[in-house]
């Protein structure tokens, strides 16, 4: 999965873009107000570094040096790339002193003259020489869901939370949706269950319950194990449903 950045400037809070979000070789790179991250246009201001070139996400051209004048004040463009390593093509990020240099003359970093992004010499204009990553996540589809899980996963601290609550899943009476009898009479117990759980949780149980389909009129589902695993004992199932 790529990971797509706002390159924020430090003094004024604006963002790298292409100006007017054109898809165009040659186009300015120039500092715009931050878009909102589900803004339809906001693809103009993401970039994603790979290796030492910046490339534009809405149009998959990177950065570049105009003319390839690497001088005082040159403007900066985007243009295509043969993925070919060129001097005038290829970024580096320090993130110690937040700057952006050309890597085949690192006395040059990128720097902002009004609107415009162009190349000065180091510590010519410190203030407007420094920028900030931020990273911009897509919130739209079943790939940022999977990105929430993962990253809430990731996070110790959430995971006893997230164990409580699905125990308490188990107790609750209120949004089950298929009831499962177990044993027989007169030791059989009735367990409250929820179908999308025990169809992850056992194969078993899957294929159990692809043969009784939830009904459409709002009654639940019942299954009698015993007719199926008639040497089960609730005891049993009760540890299987945990």
């Amino acid at each position: 999965m790529t990971n797509y950045y706002w390159i924020v400037a430090q003094h004024s809070g604006k963002v790298i873009e292409v100006e007017g979000g054109s898809m165009n070789s040659c186009a300015k790179i120039i500092q715009y107000r931050k878009k909102s991250a589900d803004d339809p246009s906001v693809d103009t201001q993401l970039w994603f570094f790979n290796g030492g070139l910046i490339t534009n996400k809405k149009s998959g051209l990177v950065f570049d040096v105009y003319q390839e004048k690497i001088q005082n004040g040159t403007q900066i463009i985007q243009h295509g790339n043969n993925y070919e390593p060129t001097a005038h093509q290829e970024w580096d990020y320090n993130h110690e002193d937040n700057t952006i240099t050309l890597r085949s003359n690192r006395n040059f970093v990128l720097d902002v003259k009004q609107k415009r992004m162009i190349w000065f010499p180091s510590s010519y204009r410190i203030g407007h020489q420094k920028f900030t990553l931020q990273k911009w996540n897509d919130t739209s589809g079943v790939e940022n869901v999977g990105r929430l899980v993962t990253n809430i996963m990731a996070d110790n601290k959430f995971l006893p939370k997230l164990l409580q609550n699905l125990l308490e899943i188990l107790n609750d009476d209120e949004y089950y949706d298929v009831t499962i009898e177990v044993g027989n009479d007169p030791y059989a117990k009735i367990f409250r269950a929820h179908m999308v759980i025990l169809n992850y949780r056992s194969p078993c149980l899957r294929g159990i319950l692809s043969s009784n389909k939830k009904k459409n009129d709002g009654t639940l589902t019942h299954i009698s194990l015993s007719d199926i695993l008639p040497n089960i004992l609730p005891e049993t199932f009760e540890i299987i449903l945990r």
